[in-house]
């Protein structure tokens, strides 16, 4: 048996793997970045010992988990759900966002390495939205923005009228870059700009109507992909453009 440790951890994604096993892929605050394989796993709840833990996405628990001696997927001995989330799983909205942050997450963030300020900024990120109780339809906009202050590609605060965001320089441009799919279209930039530099409760108060919100969020999305081609594959952003 590896090293063992604790750790408080995020469900990002279930994967069934065998007859009866499932890895789970955790951000974990010692770790950063974890698979791990266990089994026990019936009707999306791990049970270990006495403990019966929820793993749907954005799901907080405490764990110690070991390393593998042969150096594959780490194990988890035991698991607690250090508070209750009240109204994530059971608000369609929110589950959709959540699904959402847990997909960008699982998708972009590869690092296999601490880093508390991100865990921090996470953690909080699902406490915040689960405490809201209404007017949140901007809150995974604001999230991917602060995603992307932590990946090191902040969109640069330039905007001038009628500019356009270039996605490889990250900044605002008057000549159109030559390739559509480098750039945001005039009015997409101009929502952009709104959002840039701003606190969450900033952002939340911004007015936009469904199509806006959509067309933005499927730039910023073309702008996390020119970076990690894995963004191109998040699903779950259908489901945010038909609810928001």
């Amino acid at each position: 048996m590896g090293n063992t440790y604790k750790s408080r951890a995020i469900v990002l994604h279930t994967i069934k793997y065998g007859d009866s096993g499932h890895i789970v892929h955790l951000y974990t605050e010692a770790l950063g970045r974890q698979s791990y394989y266990v089994n026990g796993l019936r009707n999306g709840r791990l049970s270990i010992g006495r403990n019966k833990i929820a793993l749907q996405p954005l799901t907080v628990v405490d764990i110690v988990g070991y390393e593998s001696s042969q150096g594959r997927m780490h194990r988890i001995r035991e698991a607690t759900t250090p508070y209750l989330l009240t109204s994530l799983i059971f608000d369609i909205r929110k589950s959709a966002i959540a699904l959402f942050m847990a997909e960008v997450v699982y998708r972009i963030v590869r690092e296999e390495e601490p880093n508390t300020l991100f865990f921090d900024f996470f953690e909080g990120a699902i406490k915040t939205l689960d405490s809201r109780e209404e007017g949140f339809a901007n809150f995974h906009i604001h999230f991917l923005l602060e995603l992307t202050r932590f990946m090191g590609y902040y969109p640069a605060d330039n905007y001038m009228d009628g500019g356009f965001f270039d996605i490889v320089k990250g900044e605002f441009v008057v000549i159109k870059p030559r390739r559509e799919e480098l750039f945001l279209e005039a009015g997409e930039s101009r929502l952009l700009s709104r959002f840039i530099g701003t606190t969450l409760e900033e952002a939340l108060s911004i007015e936009m109507g469904r199509g806006d919100r959509v067309a933005l969020l499927n730039g910023l999305i073309r702008f996390l992909a020119y970076h990690h081609d894995a963004a191109y594959k998040i699903a779950s952003i259908k489901v945010l453009g038909e609810i928001f």
